[in-house]
């Protein structure tokens, strides 16, 4: 009797569910030509893409995009090129010991399309509370300068030495956050943002961020720790300045008034990290795998507690896109320690490495 050879290569290209490998970092080296037409791209066109980005996960957090866990099939949403989303069924296997995983992907739009309607409404839901979460911080610092210049002109006294510098740069930061959000909350999802690179010192950066907060809200205890200057990174300030909001943000919302919130600069030889560390309630140890998933909200938070659990999700989307890592230490009852890590120099042949288009800029001062 004859063997037959299978050919396993032709049998994956026609299988009729898309199939698609990728590594650690969630970056697809393969994907079926089914896996392609699902997601409305060309063929070879998934290769190098963020497969987290493009089809959305529940509770997927930090470390490797999945764990053994997931091998059940799961509700996503899938992003496609053109810009519509479609709802999936995936299933993910991680290969032993190897740094990759395979993903079967389910079109299921034809057999549940009540899915698509409840998904779009979740998108949309998320994308205000993104908003929201997003401009909270920064509209409080631009009030509180106007209102010292107001009370000082009222006197027929000048405004205190640097007020009006620090509302024009509040005003401006606010003005590219808004233009952020409005533009780039689906790139964001799709892995696809663009960023624009420029050098600029992060040590600065983050002590206006952190004077920002401080203005915004006197009453809480806010610490910067780390060098007043000289700490330089090409990276984008802008997309920096939302992670920084999101995790400051989010420990003051969780500490209370009566904690300090620190905020921590260190710089290596080829990278830095700015680490944001509160004393609030902290995170239970099962559920910090899942902090950084879309909706995540622990089961420790009160349920008066605002927020819909977006912020830190869109800023680990984001430092991925800076070709950084953002993680989390935690304990419940004692607080919790994000760390942001960035390289020092852009990686070259990594795209979007072209300077900033906001025009020439001192490039002692970041430009924000």
């Amino acid at each position: 009797m004859q063997e037959t050879t299978i050919d396993w290569t032709e049998v994956i290209a026609r299988a009729p569910d898309g199939i698609v490998c990728a590594d650690e970092r969630g970056r697809i080296v393969y994907a079926n030509p089914a896996a392609e037409r699902l997601l409305g791209r060309s063929p070879g066109e998934l290769v190098g893409e963020s497969f987290p980005a493009l089809v959305v996960l529940p509770g997927v957090g930090d470390g490797p995009w999945w764990d053994e866990g997931r091998a059940a099939p799961e509700r996503a949403i899938g992003h496609r090129k053109d810009g519509t989303d479609v709802p999936l069924e995936v299933s993910l296997v991680p290969h032993g010991g190897l740094s990759i995983a395979t993903a079967f992907v389910r079109d299921l739009s034809a057999s549940d399309r009540s899915v698509t309607t409840k998904l779009l409404a979740a998108e949309r839901e998320s994308f205000l509370s993104m908003a929201a979460h997003q401009l909270r911080a920064p509209i409080q610092p631009v009030l509180n300068s106007l209102r010292t210049i107001e009370r000082a002109l009222a006197l027929g006294k000048t405004p205190p030495e640097g007020t009006m510098a620090r509302a024009l740069r509040q005003t401006l930061r606010l003005g590219r956050l808004v233009d952020a959000i409005l533009s780039d909350a689906a790139a964001i999802e799709r892995g696809t943002l663009e960023v624009h690179v420029a050098p600029f010192d992060l040590a600065v950066f983050t002590r206006e961020v952190v004077e920002d907060f401080r203005l915004a809200a006197p009453s809480q205890r806010l610490e910067y720790h780390g060098p007043g200057d000289g700490v330089r990174v090409t990276s984008d300030p802008d997309r920096v300045h939302q992670i920084l909001i999101s995790l400051i943000d989010n420990a003051m919302k969780y500490s209370g008034r009566q904690h300090v919130v620190t905020v921590e600069v260190e710089a290596s030889e080829s990278r830095v990290r700015v680490r944001v560390i509160d004393q609030g309630i902290g995170i239970p140890a099962a559920e910090q795998a899942s902090v950084f998933g879309k909706f995540y909200r622990g089961s420790n938070v009160p349920s008066a507690a605002s927020g819909l659990g977006v912020g830190l999700y869109l800023a680990r989307g984001l430092a991925l896109r800076l070709h950084g890592t953002l993680t989390v230490a935690s304990e419940v009852g004692r607080g919790s320690a994000f760390s942001l890590v960035l390289p020092k120099h852009w990686p070259e042949g990594k795209g979007a490495a072209a300077p900033s288009p906001r025009g020439n800029q001192d490039e002692s001062r970041p430009p924000h």
